[in-house]
């Protein structure tokens, strides 16, 4: 017998508080196992915790043909069957270009665009997601392996707000081979997206091959990975409220960014970090494209360069330095 996963859900969603009595919740269902788990977890909850309408939406990449599209009238039934409210949407990836994104950025991108549409159309005010603790594991090596920063370090965010919306990550404690146990012992049906173990996107080579390899030094390495983030994500908490108070010190003058340096010079290293990474954002700099290097570069700048030294960065921008201020352009 498969440990009760629903109970587990629910210590989750109230340690992390993410759910108040009447919420209205939409739940993002692709019908793969995890988020078919996710809904079947919602409505055996919902009057525990009190919740108002549960709703499903569901989008198709348009990356599979009619594989996606039997996917999503799967999705339809099993809402019909509950007698929930369902939301459908097909988008073609392959026609969405991007000179900065993958394919993998584009589609989340098209995916929570879709989400807050949608949960406006149904009222709701929460999206739940069937994010787990192997994505969980499997974002934080992707990110170590390319190259990131604190922020990345901290992986799935368990809740947070977007667009005026709550999005919630009730599985984040829970394995995916967990949750498939439990559904095939209860004989809940679900789908298998075939991509998923391709070796074609990096996620699947995470998944299919690095993390089992390192799981024979360390077979408990998912939970680590996901105790590492969230340990890191308090530490990022404080950044983020120290960079929300230092952040008055940038300004747009004449069509650029200015930094003040008499005030950014006072800053731990840390947040200083976090206020060229605002300033970066506001001018339009590719913060993706930025090196080691480069954060190096302009470190010196700030503390060793004089008047009308400057760097170039990614996405063509030029911090230059003033009297008073780094200014941030177009090139």
């Amino acid at each position: 017998m498969v440990k009760n996963l629903i109970e587990r859900v629910l210590k989750t969603t109230r340690n992390y508080e993410m759910l108040q009595p009447k919420d209205r919740v939409l739940a993002a269902v692709s019908g793969g196992p995890d988020s078919i788990f996710l809904l079947h977890a919602l409505i055996a909850l919902k009057g525990k915790l009190k919740l108002g309408d549960l709703s499903v939406c569901n989008l198709d990449h348009g990356l599979r043909g009619a594989e996606s599209k039997a996917d999503s009238l799967f999705v339809k039934g099993v809402a019909e069957r509950f007698k929930m409210t369902f939301i459908h949407k097909r988008v073609d990836l392959k026609r969405i270009k991007s000179k900065k994104l993958s394919v993998e950025e584009v589609a989340r991108e098209e995916r929570y665009k879709f989400f807050n549409a949608a949960a406006k159309k149904v009222n709701a005010n929460i999206i739940a997601t069937g994010h787990t603790l192997d994505d969980q594991a499997e974002t934080i090596l992707m990110r170590l392996i390319k190259g990131t920063s604190l922020k990345g370090m901290v992986g799935i965010s368990p809740v947070r707000e977007e667009s005026g919306l709550k999005i919630m990550r009730p599985l984040l404690e829970l394995e995916k081979e967990e949750i498939k146990e439990y559904l095939d012992e209860k004989h809940i049906e679900y789908r298998i997206d075939r991509t998923n173990l391709e070796p074609v996107y990096f996620r699947n080579v995470v998944r299919s091959d690095i993390i089992p390899f390192l799981e024979r030094y360390n077979p408990r390495l998912k939970r680590v990975l996901s105790n590492l983030a969230e340990h890191l994500r308090e530490d990022f908490k404080f950044i983020e409220e120290e960079r929300s108070r230092a952040k008055r010190h940038i300004s747009c003058q004449e069509g650029r960014v200015e930094l003040s340096l008499k005030d950014i010079v006072i800053q731990p290293k840390a947040i200083q970090k976090e206020i060229l990474r605002d300033a970066l954002e506001m001018a339009g700099g590719e913060l993706k494209r930025l090196s080691f290097r480069h954060w190096k570069e302009m470190e010196h700048l700030i503390g060793h360069k004089r008047k009308g030294n400057s760097i170039d960065l990614p996405g063509g921008i030029r911090i230059t330095r003033t009297d008073k201020a780094l200014a941030f352009s177009q090139l």
